[in-house]
């Protein structure tokens, strides 16, 4: 266990306008100003120019003091789909003070691949907190 507050911001609907997802992660941040936490917040990676493109959400972290770590989880569970490698370099030209880790299994379908990213990731949380974190993945 750990002394810090983890919160996990979900987005309420995978296709949220990123406007609407910067208001409810700054809504968030200033809720908890008083408090020593730390934040996970889902993204999807639009970089398309439209209502759902999270340029801003990028440049909001780049002028804060966060501390902030990209997890780019490369591969869909539903289907065949990875992240372009050139989505990836304009996050790379994009999130200015932030760090990018690349989780790059593909877990199409597969629960045990599922699982075996699981794992990498609470391992990379865990690295970053400087603890070692138990968490089922159900």
């Amino acid at each position: 266990m750990w002394n810090e507050k983890f919160i996990v911001v979900n987005t309420p609907d995978p296709y949220c306008r990123a406007d609407d997802q910067l208001n409810r992660i700054k809504s968030v941040i200033q809720y908890h100003t008083a408090s020593d936490t730390s934040f996970l917040f889902s993204l999807n990676l639009v970089l398309d120019n439209s209502a759902f493109d999270i340029r801003k959400i990028l440049l909001y972290f780049n002028q804060s003091a966060f501390e902030v770590y990209y997890f780019v989880l490369y591969s869909s569970w539903f289907d065949k789909k990875v992240i372009r490698e050139e989505h990836i370099f304009q996050l790379q030209q994009l999130a200015e003070s932030g760090s990018i880790h690349l989780f790059d299994r593909l877990v199409t379908q597969s629960g045990l691949r599922f699982n075996e990213r699981v794992e990498e990731v609470k391992e990379a949380i865990g690295k970053i907190l400087g603890i070692a974190i138990n968490v089922d993945p159900q």
